[in-house]
């Protein structure tokens, strides 16, 4: 009796269908799935840049996205790095705890008052393809310390938070120093009359001939605007941040300080009152002086005045007085009233 051998109930045929299928899978259905996730686009706040991120593929610039893209295909497993395309803001604030893009600052006036000032830069980032190719090559391949964020970490591209937290650590120092040089170049008194008061030895007319606080204020931003044009991009190493502007709103005096200034105002306050009942006592006697004069000169004309002043009084009078005694042993009978 011959013996058969069926191939098709063998164990290795069953166990070959499976390796076929699940490498049909492997180099079918997923990278067609993944096919799908590899489109791209851009809202009308933002640009893109792409980068290349296969298994395969080197990590290069493939291609930019501009504002408003359509739905563009870029490659399976790309990265998207997406940056802001319309104006951001950074904020000085006089103090409290630095945040993304928050930076409590102090610094000291030329006669070494520490002023914190209340202020916003606002800017925007070059969106210029060859610029933001750079721009991407120089920062959007790392990552930076957020702050007050206990370590973590992130990239220019990841949301606000991230693009704030690459400002803090690459632009926050020369912010800083341009401030700290234009604060430093005027008294406190220049940026807040107020310090006058507690400033040489009290004398408000010292800083009468100073230039007003506005003016004062107005150039400084100029001069934080010029240089931060320069300084800041200087720093990044190319020219990234364009229209910058300053916008100065409040100046922040220490506390020993204000406190100094509100006890001179109330000195002040006080002896102004003191120098006003002063002044009306002189007044009243020159007043008296010159009434008295003129009383020497005519003796009827005081007669005249004493009995209309009497007959005023008398007339203001309440109900039931009997005698009207106005001082000096003088009575005046009223009892008819």
């Amino acid at each position: 009796m011959r013996n058969s051998y069926d191939r098709s109930s063998s164990p290795w045929v069953g166990c070959l269908a499976a390796l076929l299928a699940l490498v049909a899978i492997v180099f079918g259905v997923i990278p067609g799935i993944a096919a799908l996730f590899s489109f791209s686009r851009t809202d009308g706040g933002h640009v893109a840049i792409v980068r290349n991120g296969g298994p395969l593929d080197d990590n290069t610039i493939r291609q930019y996205l501009p504002i408003s893209s359509g739905l563009e295909y870029t490659g399976l497993w790309s990265s998207v790095h997406q940056y802001p395309a319309q104006a951001r803001f950074y904020d000085l604030v006089p103090g409290g705890a630095d945040a993304p893009g928050v930076n409590a600052f102090r610094t000291p006036t030329k006669d070494g008052v520490d002023v914190g000032l209340t202020a916003r830069i606002n800017f925007t980032l070059n969106t210029d393809e060859a610029t933001l190719r750079k721009f991407d090559d120089a920062y959007g391949t790392r990552k930076f310390q957020v702050t007050g964020g206990g370590g973590d970490t992130l990239a220019p591209y990841e949301g606000d938070e991230g693009f704030a937290t690459f400002l803090d650590v690459i632009a926050k120092p020369v912010i800083e120093e341009t401030v700290r040089q234009q604060v430093g170049n005027v008294d406190c008194a220049a940026l807040q009359s107020s310090c006058a008061l507690v400033q040489n030895g009290g004398n408000v007319n010292a800083a009468a001939d100073a230039t007003p606080n506005s003016q004062v204020l107005q150039a400084i931003q100029k001069n934080v605007n010029d240089a931060l044009a320069q300084n800041v991009n200087a720093r990044l190493g190319g020219a990234y941040l364009s229209n910058i502007q300053v916008s100065i709103t409040g100046v922040d005096l220490p506390q020993q300080i204000r406190d100094k200034i509100l006890a001179a105002q109330a000195g002040f306050a006080d002896a102004s009152a003191a120098q006003a009942r002063l002044n009306s006592a002189r007044t009243d006697a020159d007043a008296n002086a010159e009434r008295q004069r003129g009383y020497n000169a005519c003796p009827t004309c005081g007669e005249i005045d004493k009995i209309r002043a009497q007959g005023d009084a008398l007339a203001k009078l309440p109900p039931g007085v009997q005698v009207y005694a106005p001082g000096s042993g003088a009575q005046v009978a009223v009892g008819g009233r």
